[in-house]
């Protein structure tokens, strides 16, 4: 199954507006396959960013995607 197909940045905004806008405000913090970005960062907080991308990241490797292939970019912090 494609990347396309999972339709991540909508579960993406599903999970951050019930799980709210948590942690230290970070920018740049990027869900990666292959080093393209796979959806936009879905808040500005940490915490919401690492467990939004956690839970796309167990989707891509249940649709059959090597899990070599996704990677994090944490960002910088906001200063």
């Amino acid at each position: 199954m494609s990347v396309a197909n999972l339709n991540l940045q909508a579960i993406s905004r599903a999970i951050t507006k019930q799980y709210g806008d948590k942690g230290s405000c970070i920018m740049g913090f990027n869900l990666l396959l292959d080093g393209q970005q796979v959806v936009l960062q879905p808040a500005q907080g940490s915490s919401t960013c690492t467990f939004v991308y956690g839970v796309l990241k167990s989707i891509m490797v249940d649709a059959g995607i090597d899990k070599s292939r996704i990677t994090i970019d944490f960002g910088v912090m906001d200063l």
